[in-house]
């Protein structure tokens, strides 16, 4: 008995020290909360979406996301962060929202999660109101912009004036907006369809345990 104990703490230190040492472990950034975004990422305009979320570690887990950092005039660029097990179950339900936002015009910041591109929405600088056929308004960005809506993966979503007026409220009362019909978010239809390689089936959870499995070295079996 006493080997056996002797023969599970060492596998214990085997993990951890693995963990401890892991190049990712060491060089990625840490974001435990939404505070930090605003010291972390600079420039404006500026929005975060959360692009994927997924663990690293055996018995000991260390938590990471992935963002598409979108600027108003620069290239797009994709990150992976460390992050607190309470801000990355926090965040499951927000697969492709925005998480952090700063205009341009104003300094102002959110953390308050929104569609991807809600930033741009309503602000003359990327884009105008347009009276539709069927009288609604909707919104259009300007010729420079209209990568936009590729960029934030809408498909064939339209942003209506009434959309528009829903997200200001949501974010006046500092509530997460998923759309006029929660077509936004991890279980939206917009996401769903759009966001395909990063909607995991569980057979592909399950695949990548196994993997992850075969990545320790082989320990002798127990002998009395």
């Amino acid at each position: 008995m006493k080997k056996i104990s002797i023969y599970i703490v060492l596998i214990l230190v085997f993990l951890a020290l693995s963990k401890s040492f892991s190049p990712s472990e060491q060089n990625s950034i840490k974001i435990p909360n939404e505070r930090v975004f605003s010291d972390l990422f600079l420039g404006a305009p500026l929005s975060i979406i959360l692009v994927d979320s997924f663990t690293a570690g055996f018995l000991i887990k260390t938590f990471y996301q992935k963002y598409r950092i979108i600027y108003g005039f620069r290239t797009p660029e994709t990150v992976v962060v460390r992050t607190s097990q309470i801000f990355w179950e926090k965040n499951l339900p927000n697969l492709g929202m925005s998480l952090f936002r700063r205009d341009d015009q104003d300094g102002s910041e959110s953390v308050v999660p929104t569609p991807p591109g809600a930033l741009y929405i309503g602000d003359n600088a990327f884009g105008y109101w347009e009276r539709a056929d069927s009288g609604e308004k909707i919104w259009r960005f300007h010729r420079a912009y209209r990568n936009f809506p590729k960029i934030f993966r809408w498909g064939d979503f339209v942003a209506t004036r009434e959309f528009y007026d829903k997200l200001m409220i949501h974010l006046k009362d500092q509530i997460p907006f998923y759309g006029l019909h929660s077509e936004f978010g991890t279980d939206g239809s917009i996401t769903k369809q759009n966001w395909t390689e990063h909607v995991k089936s569980a057979e592909i959870k399950k695949r990548k345990f196994r993997e992850h499995i075969k990545k320790y070295p082989y320990l002798p079996p127990y002998k009395k």
